[in-house]
């Protein structure tokens, strides 16, 4: 793997200065709001050249909207001094965009939950002999407001109320019939007569964590940023990302950011979507010291965004469907790469002249330069690479108790070490590339190291069936391409895994080396019956603690399994892989 070489520039001021954002009448105090202080503060800085911009200690409330923005602030420094900034309006909380050299730090966000709650506990007290409806319980509530948007149902442990649980199931709102209200702080739930039989699973007693947002504002956008430190910030709650990266940002740092639960409360969920979202950047970022926790979907998700499918149009035209310009921004002058359906080269890269949107059909024509090769498959998959996540140093973090995955990695150049993993409801680390219906992401993995790791009883929904998980989601399954190459697994210690501890597909000089493994294979194995739709098919084709299929030059040496209650009495296990070298693991305890 090459050197990773990732410096982030600190300001650079010539002469410094600074001034607080009280000098433009900010207050601490409930109903007052402070976007139009802060956004006047922040404007004066940037068209005076003021290097550091402050808060006096204290609450800050922002309504209707009107959030800081940071446009274009070059060699500048925003200290929150400690102070919280309290939102509840249904907008991006704080967005940075197109700042060179510039340090955010010093303060927290959340939302007002006294205005309306994110997320709720919900608690099954009756469950119809006929399936026909359920009885969910709000405890947090005397009485369940009026309008309770129900937009998901994700499994909690009842007892530690942490996200996931043995064969936990989640299901969105919109399967649901009637909703009525049953008591004051009881809803009467009516499942369908056609979706009685998927919700054979419910039980009294059961908990759920009930989701009321998802992807609907962010805490911070960070969009064009060069040179960028994000510092001692932390999220308490947001109702979607916390921290969301795109465009032409490259050369950034989280250091010692926190997503967590505010102390003192019930609250079930921090954001209630990602914790770090990226997505079609320039990557060269680090990410270290942080906690993430509790938030609604993966901890830390880096890609860069596909498409499959295309209608030709004439020789230089194609259209494309199910697109948006936020998640595939194709643009003038970008070199797109086609891939087949299998994620082979398809042998040809073209530049687009021209690309013309329509936004409510969710469709844009895209004009390249040159003619497009006759025969390229309807079904091939376009990489854009005009962006490159990739690049990236993740370590000394502590990712834990969320829904979803620790770390969902699909870009290339990383090094992830010295993280602690415990307890995330998916995969503890996942490597993917692939295209769907739902969604199509990243452009295969290249030099990755993941080393000195500790994983602690993760995808606590037996989601993958490995808390290291490597492999592709096409429609045809599995690819024998090598779309993740040159990746180092090594010197970590897995504890406490549902069913494999390590899954490597579609791979190729791929290291597994030196690895502990402590109690894999040690839950009951979860059916199709039992699985949802974020649960791998085929779960008979899933064998041993560490397997290894459709993959080439793989090392496998110097492990160890250890194992105190009764685990799978076949340790590796190969399908469809060749030039293979197995060193046999190192076995203590259980057969």
């Amino acid at each position: 793997m090459e050197q990773l070489d990732i410096t982030i520039e600190e300001p650079v001021w010539p002469a410094y200065s600074k001034i607080s954002v009280a000098d433009f009448g900010a207050r601490a105090e409930k109903g007052y709001c402070n976007g139009a202080a802060f956004q006047q503060a922040i404007d004066y800085c940037k068209q005076k050249g003021i290097a550091e911009l402050t808060v006096p200690a204290g609450v800050y409330h922002f309504y209707e909207g009107r959030h800081p923005l940071f446009e274009g602030m070059q060699d500048f420094r925003f200290d929150g001094g400690g102070s919280e900034l309290i939102f509840s309006t249904v907008a991006a909380y704080v967005k940075i965009r197109h700042c060179k050299r510039a340090v955010f730090q010093n303060f927290t966000v959340d939302w007002d939950w006294s205005c309306e709650q994110l997320a709720s506990i919900g608690l099954v007290r009756e469950v119809a002999a006929d399936g026909s409806y359920f009885d969910l319980q709000f405890p947090e509530y005397e009485q369940v407001p009026e309008k309770l948007a129900i937009r998901t149902l994700n499994a909690m442990h009842p007892r530690t109320l942490t996200p996931g649980c043995e064969l936990g199931r989640e299901f969105g709102g919109e399967r649901f019939g009637e909703i009525a209200r049953k008591d004051r702080n009881t809803l009467r739930i009516t499942v369908p007569k056609e979706e009685v039989p998927d919700f054979h699973f419910l039980r009294r007693g059961q908990t759920y964590i009930v989701r009321h947002y998802i992807y609907d504002a962010n805490a911070f956008e960070l969009h064009g940023n060069q040179h960028l430190r994000m510092r001692n910030v932390t999220v308490y709650s947001a109702p979607g990302h916390a921290f969301v990266t795109t465009g032409d940002q490259h050369h950034w740092t989280l250091e010692h950011c926190r997503i967590v639960r505010r102390p003192g409360t019930t609250r079930c969920i921090s954001a209630t979507a990602d914790g770090c979202h990226i997505s079609n950047s320039q990557g060269y970022f680090i990410i270290e010291h942080c906690d993430f926790s509790y938030n609604g979907d993966d901890c830390l998700n880096i890609h860069d965004n596909s498409v499959q499918g295309f209608v030709r149009i004439n020789e230089r035209t194609i259209q494309l469907g199910r697109v948006q310009d936020w998640r595939n921004p194709f643009g003038q002058g970008d070199l797109v790469e086609f891939r087949l359906a299998d994620l082979s080269p398809a042998g040809f890269s073209g530049i687009i002249s021209s690309v013309e949107w329509e936004e409510q059909q969710q469709r844009c024509t895209i004009a390249f330069e040159e003619p497009l090769p006759e025969g390229l498959p309807d079904n091939t998959i376009l990489f854009n690479r005009r962006y490159n996540s990739g690049h990236y140093i993740v370590r000394c973090n502590f990712f834990h108790q969320n829904r979803a995955r620790g770390i969902l990695l699909h870009s290339s150049y990383g090094v992830v070490e010295h993280n602690h993993f415990l307890m995330n409801q998916g995969s503890a680390i996942q490597i993917e590339c692939g295209a769907e219906a739902r969604w199509a992401e990243g452009f295969g993995v290249e030099d990755l190291t993941i080393r000195h790791n500790l994983i602690e009883s993760c995808d606590v929904n037996h989601w993958n069936m490995a808390v290291i998980y490597m492999g592709v989601y096409l429609k045809q399954g599995r690819t024998q391409y090598p779309i993740f190459q040159n990746i180092a697994i090594e010197h970590n210690t897995i504890v406490n895994c549902p069913q494999q501890a390590i899954y490597v597909s579609s791979c190729s000089q791929v290291a597994i080396r030196g690895n502990a493994i402590l109690n894999p294979n040690s839950g009951p194995v979860k059916t199709e019956r039992d699985g949802d739709e974020n649960c791998v098919r085929n779960r008979e084709f899933y064998q041993g603690s560490l397997m290894v299929s459709h993959g080439q030059d793989i090392q496998i040496s110097g492990n160890q399994l250890l194992a105190t209650v009764p685990a799978a009495s076949k340790q590796i296990y190969v399908d469809g892989a060749t030039s293979t070298n197995i060193e046999t693991m190192n076995n203590v305890g259980f057969e």
